[in-house]
């Protein structure tokens, strides 16, 4: 799965020992990310899980899924599983964040695909999705999903096999494009956001004056701004389109850097003839949804 982050622990079997891959297993850190690289990297906790989620969905791996965990405290279960820690599980700190969820979600489908499971499902030992708390030999009465702030399981299987089937709400995609385009921090500067695109401009005012100039359709708002209503406005332009639209705004950016030491208002022309070129074929469609 692309975007892993090896962290590597020395806590593992070596290979499955005999065992097949049946099943995965979720867990609940009780802490943060960071703590759990850290516990897993050394050697003296004898602990350890295939993979680790944090709050932003970023996933760290930690053993191979050639080699079993030190995860489950259930010998069969460590040869026979691949383990996911997620962030949360506090009642004042750590909490399992929707970014954690999905990410746990798209790692899950990942994990079904590549071992040929159709479908994920929890039944306590029986199905393919194992929780912590049930399997015999653990004392983590309430991990993953009873502790404070815990992972709703069944949310994260039932998105999984909305991904092995094939399934992308509407709702998913604005999201998505959402985290993909408007993600920013609250620091107080001047954004600006073409309406074409949906993609921001911290504000450098020659160089926004000149786009602005050239014709290209821009926005000023500042970093408190509506980026998810923005996103919401081009949820149905395509992929393709956004690319297109960014490609002529690069050569816009070419022609600008070659045009240094030129009178502005040459500047501007030069900028609004290689945009139109780049956008005189291109067809874009914007619609809003409630």
């Amino acid at each position: 799965m692309d975007g892993v982050i090896w962290k590597g622990s020395p806590n593992h079997y070596k290979g499955r020992h005999g065992y097949a891959i049946t099943h995965i297993t979720l867990h609940i850190m009780v802490g943060y990310l960071a703590g759990t690289d850290s516990t897993f990297a050394n050697q003296s906790s004898q602990a350890s899980a295939h993979y680790g989620i944090g709050a932003t969905g970023e996933i760290h791996q930690y053993v191979s899924e050639a080699n079993g965990s030190y995860s489950d405290a259930n010998y069969m279960s460590n040869n026979s599983t691949i383990s996911i820690e997620h962030e949360g599980g506090m009642a004042h700190g750590a909490v399992c964040t929707q970014a954690c969820i999905d990410a746990s979600a798209r790692l899950c489908a990942d994990i079904a695909r590549r071992y040929g499971w159709k479908k994920l499902w929890h039944d306590g030992l029986k199905g393919n999705v194992w929780l912590h708390r049930e399997i015999p030999g653990t004392d983590h009465a309430g991990c993953p999903d009873l502790a404070p702030n815990g992972l709703p399981f069944q949310q994260v299987i039932d998105k999984a096999n909305d991904i092995l089937n094939g399934k992308t709400t509407n709702q998913e995609r604005k999201e998505n494009m959402a985290e993909m385009l408007f993600k920013n921090t609250d620091d107080g500067k001047v954004y600006y956001w073409n309406i074409l695109t949906g993609c921001k401009y911290i504000g450098v005012p020659d160089q926004l004056e000149i786009l602005k100039a050239a014709g290209v359709p821009m926005h000023e708002t500042s970093s408190k701004g509506p980026w998810m209503t923005r996103a919401q406005e081009i949820t149905d332009t395509t992929m393709a389109t956004i690319n297109a639209t960014i490609n002529a705004q690069a050569a816009a950016i070419e022609t600008l850097s070659k045009s240094l030491g030129a009178d502005p208002g040459q500047i501007a022309e030069a900028v609004k003839k290689a945009v139109a070129d780049k956008l005189d074929s291109l067809h874009i469609t914007i619609k809003a949804e409630d």
